[in-house]
């Protein structure tokens, strides 16, 4: 009996083993996917994800002017081209959310101004027809708000609105939808205008705007200058000396790293870093005897390592020339491409 217990286990174990074998792969491959080490056929990376997120809150906007019938404003066209240039400027993941960020509540906000305009125009238009308003002596105020719960209101000390008037502003498609701050109409005399108290409320958020695209011009501007870290795909670049000898055509050069970092420049790197060393205009990459200075700071060698950050097909491929060159004196070119890699800010000089 237990030879027979025996015989059955031998012939499970296997089949045990592969079954294990088979989910802990599984769960490995599962965990990798999450993670965003790797991807299934047809499935998007976290970028790509975040720039379709980001055209689909393009066009819901894109809608919604259209059917608030201010497309044609050449405000929101503009801030609509706008913000689908810089979407399609944007490389990295951060580069796509700072767009939605700022650039879509700046459209946000135009569409929004824009609509209270409209609505401000159809308004006085309406109002301006009436016949009590016309011959009316004195002055008077009229209130029109729209609010989540109830339909357009309209308050009329001096009911001055005929009902006709009245039920003109109520069922006015433009007046009907959303919800929006009460707009106040000043009669004298027959003559009636928007209550200018109201614009204040515009020159503040025309300030804010104005700030916002000060702060993302701010935000850039340190940026390009090295000021601040910045991540996004890009290539690791190492250079190795030769590994036939130490004589001057045998190792790596102050010219050889100027000229790699060129190419990359050239092809469109948003940034450059060699060793910890960011790379600004003003950069100095030279040799001081057998060590090389970065911004007057010596780096490692052997390898010398550059990164930088950008499209990471398109900076590999503007290295191959350099590349060849470097090969026949012996100088090996590593190259790898990376889904995130971070640079530096500039490192202060320090006062001594």
């Amino acid at each position: 009996m237990l030879r027979k217990y025996e015989t059955t286990f031998n012939k499970i174990l296997p089949a045990a083993i592969i079954m294990i074998i088979i989910v802990l792969l599984f769960n490995s491959i599962m965990l990798a996917r999450t993670v965003g080490y790797i991807h299934f056929p047809g499935e998007m990376g976290k970028t790509e994800v975040a720039r379709q997120a980001a055209e689909m809150k393009v066009d819901f906007y894109e809608q919604r002017a259209a059917e608030a019938n201010v497309l044609g404003s050449s405000s929101v066209r503009d801030a609509l081209a706008q913000m689908k240039f810089e979407l399609e400027k944007a490389k990295t993941l951060e580069g796509i959310f700072e767009v939605q960020s700022i650039h879509g509540e700046n459209l946000r906000e135009v569409i929004d101004r824009e609509l209270d305009k409209k609505r401000s125009e159809i308004i006085l238009n309406i109002i301006n027809k009436d016949q009590g308003v016309k011959y009316y002596e004195g002055e008077s105020l009229i209130t029109i708000s729209k609010k989540e719960t109830s339909g357009v209101e309209i308050e009329d000390g001096a009911n001055l609105l005929s009902e006709k008037t009245v039920n003109l502003l109520k069922q006015n498609k433009v007046l009907r939808k959303g919800t929006w701050s009460p707009i106040e109409v000043r009669v004298d005399n027959g003559k009636s205008e928007l209550v200018t108290a109201r614009t204040l409320i515009d020159r503040i958020k025309m300030y804010e705007t104005e700030v916002n695209g000060l702060r993302s011009e701010l935000k850039e501007i340190r940026t390009f200058a090295g000021l601040t870290e910045l991540t996004g795909g890009g290539i690791t670049v190492k250079l190795f000396d030769s590994e036939e000898g130490f004589s001057d055509i045998d190792i790596v050069h102050d010219r050889d790293v100027r000229d790699v970092v060129n190419e990359l420049l050239a092809a469109g790197a948003a940034g450059v870093s060699i060793g910890d060393n960011r790379i600004v205009a003003n950069s100095s990459v030279r040799c001081a005897g057998p060590v090389i200075l970065v911004n007057q700071q010596p780096i490692a060698v052997n390898p010398i390592v550059i990164k930088a950050v950008g499209d990471p097909k398109i900076l590999a491929s503007s290295l191959d020339l350099i590349k060849s060159q470097l090969m026949e004196f012996g100088i090996r070119v590593d190259i790898s491409e990376e889904e995130n890699i971070s640079l530096p800010p500039l490192k202060e000089k320090s006062d001594k």
